[in-house]
């Protein structure tokens, strides 16, 4: 019996543990080459939510613009249509 047991061990330690031993090599390769994608995909979007804020940000003020040049005008006229009912 022990010389099954011992056969046995033998053949795992031989066979089974650097399959096992290099499996463990593969998946912590692939956990660290996922972790720096994940790392440039994090990067990536960071990128380009500052450059949607700075786009969004700009659109903004050129909306706040054009608003300001649109009622400019229509004040003037609301204020010459007031003086007028006014005085007449």
């Amino acid at each position: 019996m022990s010389d099954i047991v011992t056969g046995v061990r033998d053949a795992i330690q031989d066979f089974v543990a650097p399959a096992l031993k290099a499996q463990a090599v593969k998946l912590e390769a692939l956990q660290r080459q996922s972790e720096i994608q994940h790392d440039a995909v994090m990067k990536t979007l960071d990128a380009f939510r500052a450059e949607m804020r700075a786009e969004f940000a700009a659109l903004r003020a050129n909306n706040q613009v054009e608003v300001f040049r649109q009622i400019s005008p229509i004040g003037e006229r609301i204020a010459v249509v007031e003086s007028r009912t006014k005085n007449g």
